[in-house]
């Protein structure tokens, strides 16, 4: 089962070349689970949660958490695009980044308010 923190990228990198983060708990809802995105860095980007090169295996320039475009998958899509290699795993964030990138999705005006209520409900962010 995937763990919040755990990170995979697509295998057909042509679709999308980013590294997507499990940002709330599978454990808490298997049927909704939040994903994030690293995106390289622009000042015209959300600034809620910025990565240095170095703070993860995957990240070799400055880059943000996109939580705009976040995304909402179940356990058993997960489990059967792992199955098929659709996805392929990576180096979790460090519990140090996590926090960093939870509490961006607090103050992001931009991520879905759906996915947002899915972190409250679970206790990972207050309510804002």
């Amino acid at each position: 089962m995937p763990c919040i923190g755990d990170t995979f990228l697509l295998a057909n990198a042509s679709i999308n070349n980013h590294l997507f983060i499990i940002i709330s708990d599978p454990a808490m809802d298997a049927e909704r689970i939040v994903v994030a995105n690293f995106t390289s860095w622009r000042a015209d980007k959300d600034q809620s949660c910025i990565v240095e090169p170095g703070e993860h295996s995957f990240v070799t320039r400055r880059s943000c958490v996109h939580y705009a475009e976040d995304k909402l998958i179940a356990l058993k899509q997960y489990a059967q695009l792992l199955g098929v290699a659709a996805i392929v795993p990576q180096d979790p964030v460090t519990r140090k980044l996590l926090d960093r990138i939870l509490d961006g999705a607090a103050i992001s005006p931009f991520i879905p308010l759906g996915n947002r209520q899915i972190l409250v409900d679970q206790g990972l962010i207050d309510r804002t």
